[in-house]
């Protein structure tokens, strides 16, 4: 049977009406689509892809408008007491970092998420979670003998699941260090040494103690072979400020640091030892790069001046063995473990 053009319009007019409701569509997602997110993830095996990570972010903020470029990168390692540790840290538009620890990598990943959903645009996440529908459970019955209009629902705050709770999360962070010491500020020639210690970091505040030695420094009087060898103990604390962060943070840090330098003669008739107390004050810098969450290397130069400067002779010769500067230098360099 012959069938003509016109008889196949039937057919082919819904699809035609079909074709011409999508055109909006299409043109709202266009309108509507995902601002610029560069997201590094990294997580152990049985955390989520980044792809469900990314399609978390994109239901938080819904159909918010902010096209910022945003680059974030997200970090996920096991602890050495089987724990998860997340590092977050925001590189553009407004650097910033956060720490979340917990044993649910899901969850520490949705908290992610949530961070840097409400980092681009925290308006469209709280519109989100009100979007919601509210749980069976929430919405009562009314009563059949006193019928009552149903209340507004409540705006609701985003899941519980997706908050990052105060157990897991933590702005303060300890750590231990080890360090090899130079000193030239209270030993006679540059002295090498050891030192180690461990403090706490929050925010841009940090607080170190340390102890140290340097075993073997030594000086004569001028002129003469009869001198002193020195070995230099110290006790350390440290306070810091952070003014520039980035892959390698700049602190800026004033010290109290108390001494015990002890002289042993050398090449004299009468031999001698004596331990003499120096405190002094100090005024540097730190700088800390993270290398490896969670190990980082750490590198101080102090400008340090004693309050005292004691004068070290030796009896029956006259001269002076060694008495400190009004000032002097002290550096570290090693490796620093944070938990």
């Amino acid at each position: 049977m012959h069938v003509s053009r016109w008889a196949q319009a039937p057919s082919i007019l819904p699809a035609l009406i079909v074709a011409a409701g999508l055109l909006p569509a299409r043109a709202l997602a266009a309108h509507a689509e995902p601002r610029t997110i560069d997201l590094r993830w990294e997580a152990p095996e049985g955390c989520p892809p980044v792809d469900e990570v990314r399609s978390e972010i994109a239901r938080l903020l819904g159909t918010s408008e902010q096209r910022q470029p945003i680059e974030v990168e997200i970090a996920i390692a096991r602890e050495r007491d089987e724990r998860l540790r997340l590092d977050l840290r925001i590189r553009a538009p407004a650097p910033g970092e956060r720490v979340i620890h917990g044993d649910d990598c899901a969850s520490m990943s949705r908290a992610a998420a949530l961070i840097v959903a409400m980092s681009i645009d925290p308006d469209a996440v709280a519109r989100s979670a009100a979007a919601q529908p509210a749980p069976p459970q929430a919405i009562a019955a009314p009563a059949a003998s006193a019928p009552r209009p149903p209340s507004p629902a409540p705006r609701r705050p985003p899941p519980a699941a997706a908050r990052p709770s105060a157990a897991n999360e933590r702005d303060v962070e300890g750590a231990l260090w080890v360090s090899a010491q130079l000193e030239q500020a209270l030993v006679p020639t540059i002295g090498v040494g050891l030192a180690a210690g461990g403090g706490i970091r929050s925010g841009w505040f940090r607080a170190d103690g340390a102890a140290g030695v340097v075993p073997s420094s030594s000086s004569h009087i001028a002129g003469q072979a009869a001198g002193a060898e020195f070995r230099l103990w110290f006790l350390e604390v440290d306070a810091c400020a952070l003014p520039l962060e980035g892959p390698v943070r700049v602190y800026v840090c004033a010290l109290g640091r108390q001494h015990w330098l002890r002289s042993r003669g050398r090449d004299v008739d009468e031999p001698f030892t004596l331990t003499t107390p120096i405190f002094a004050a100090g005024l540097g810098a730190l700088l800390e790069w993270r290398i490896a969450a969670p190990v980082s290397v750490e590198g101080a130069l102090h400008a340090v001046v004693p309050l005292r400067r004691p004068r070290f002779v030796v009896e029956n010769l006259d001269g002076i063995v060694y008495r400190p500067p009004a000032a002097g230098l002290s550096a570290r360099l090693g490796l620093a473990l944070a938990f």
